[in-house]
């Protein structure tokens, strides 16, 4: 049984009855009504999915009750009936809202393909409806949210032009949404980086999100560091319609950052000057300037000044780190030869290499490349690596340092952890001396293996070895070989040891020597 219901509006009963049966026959429920007037009381009890509805009747006719229909039944679909001859009204009434006409007399197979047809694109029209309400009540909260972000948004299309900007935007900017919108974006955004490497621009020309991107916004005579990210805007069809930038001011973190950066070198200078003055007391009492001393006694005197000198570089590395993160490190490139480089940093590390029982040796593979380096920064960063691997690997244990040359890198894209570097940032050809640190101690777990270069962290078990570190040794480790153009990673499996790679690339055309 069809749930539609059908209310006939015709004063004649005669077509009314022919109607009903011929309606009811093909599934449908149908009520009648006399006139107008007595359709519009019916209307007012029930509910109807299409109404047939007569043009000439008596009190009302058809026409005035299309037009109260349409005003308070607007979900009603309409159908106009009219005698023959008489189809210029029924076009009225279709202009006027009606959904369609028969004309009579009818036969009944057009009658009800009129009817089905007629509840059916009503019913479709009718969600429709209910969609674009729907989309229009989420596109009013989208521009709730997008209004009161705190950050910029600009959305241009593919031509560069500004399509949409929210109120941060009007507000820091100082225009109006209506002088904003059609104009270049690059006439909007004036930066200190180039028209077409602002993250809008370069989405539409890569079609692949830009993120963490920071600049300076140039309005006037003010500058205000930005942190921003663009992605795509595609269409249903999925084409490229344009990009929208977020940018958010991020001038207090920078401060804040400031203010740290300062707090934290003023306290490292501090903590030294107290240290400076307990390593020269302690080197007075040591050489027995304030009385002779045995042996128990320089035992625990030596104890005192190597802790001393490990906070010493713990401050040192502190330092070091906040320098290169502010772009204040100095760096002295020469051309050095990296086997002369390694024999003098193995030399410090002979006498706890015999003290532990640990094989400390260097291989190579000759010839070896001269490489342009900063030699005091490149002998911290060995002896930071060293210096790990005697606090991990056990009495007994092997250490070695290797170096060669490498012409493949490719060889080695595969093994770098993306957390260390994505694969965007690494080359696929070109010259490298590779230097490794390879120790046989507890190793470190696969998840670590790509965080521990930063700043404080340190692999789960690399906290249970002979001494503790503050993890900031491997932090500058990778600074000092960023600022080389260079790479590092380590490669490890727990108990197993690990191995650290540095790569350090060379200049192409230098003739290697033979060593």
């Amino acid at each position: 049984m069809n749930s539609d219901r059908i209310l006939i509006v015709d004063d004649e009963p005669d077509i009314a009855l022919i109607l009903k049966l011929q309606l009811e026959d093909a599934g449908y429920r149908t009520e009648r009504a006399r006139d107008g007037m007595d359709a519009l009381d019916q209307l007012s009890r029930g509910e109807y999915s299409l109404m047939l509805l007569d043009i000439k009747m008596p009190r009302m006719d058809g026409m005035a009750v299309l037009a109260r229909v349409n005003q308070e039944y607007p979900d009603l679909a309409v159908m106009m009936m009219t005698a023959h001859g008489s189809e210029d009204i029924a076009v009225q009434a279709l202009q006027k809202g009606a959904i369609d006409y028969i004309a009579k007399p009818f036969s009944t197979d057009d009658m009800l393909k009129r009817v089905e047809r007629a509840i059916q694109f009503n019913r479709t029209r009718l969600e429709n409806l209910r969609l674009q309400k729907q989309l229009d009540v989420e596109r009013q909260k989208m521009e709730v949210v997008l209004q009161g972000m705190a950050d910029l948004l600009v959305a241009i299309d593919t031509n560069g032009r500004i399509m949409t900007v929210n109120r941060r935007a009007e507000d820091i900017l100082g225009k109006s949404r209506d002088e904003l919108l059609g104009m270049p974006v690059e006439e909007v955004i004036t930066a200190d980086i180039g028209a077409d490497l602002l993250p809008c621009r370069l989405v539409l020309a890569s079609r692949v999100p830009c993120l963490d991107i920071t600049y300076q916004l140039i309005l006037g005579t003010t500058r205000i560091p930005v942190l921003s990210s663009a992605t795509p805007l595609v269409n249903g069809a999925g084409e490229l319609v344009g990009s929208v930038e977020i940018l958010r001011d991020i001038s207090t973190l920078k401060a804040l950052e400031q203010e740290r950066e300062d707090f934290v070198s003023m306290l490292s200078h501090d903590l030294k000057t107290p240290i400076t003055a307990i390593v020269g007391s302690l080197d007075l009492v040591r050489e027995g300037r304030l009385g002779p001393i045995n042996e128990e006694q320089r035992e625990y005197l030596e104890s005192a000044l190597e802790s001393s000198t490990e906070m010493t570089e713990m401050i040192d590395t502190l330092l070091d780190v906040h320098k290169f993160e502010a772009g204040k490190m100095v760096l002295v490139f020469r051309e050095e030869d990296p086997r002369l480089l390694v024999q003098k940093i193995l030399a410090r590390f002979r006498s706890v290499a015999h003290r532990t029982q640990i094989d400390l040796h260097a291989t190579c593979r000759e010839p070896l490349p001269v490489f342009r380096v900063d030699r005091h920064k490149f002998s911290r960063l060995v002896n930071n690596l060293l210096s790990n691997a005697f606090k991990f690997t056990p009495d007994g244990g092997e250490i070695e340092v290797g170096m060669e040359e490498l012409v493949d890198i490719a060889a080695c894209r595969d093994r770098i952890p993306a957390q260390t570097y994505p694969p965007s940032a690494l080359p696929v050809s070109g010259r490298f001396l590779q230097v490794t640190v390879r120790d046989t101690g507890e190793g470190m777990p696969a998840e670590a293996l790509g965080t521990i270069f930063d700043r404080f962290v340190q692999a789960k078990n690399r906290r249970l070895g002979k001494t503790r570190g503050t993890g900031l040794g491997l932090a500058f480790c990778r600074k000092v070989m960023d600022a080389h153009g260079g790479f590092i990673w380590a490669e490890s499996r727990e108990g197993h040891g690990s191995t650290f790679f540095l790569l350090f690339p060379l200049e192409e055309g230098k003739t290697n020597v033979e060593l």
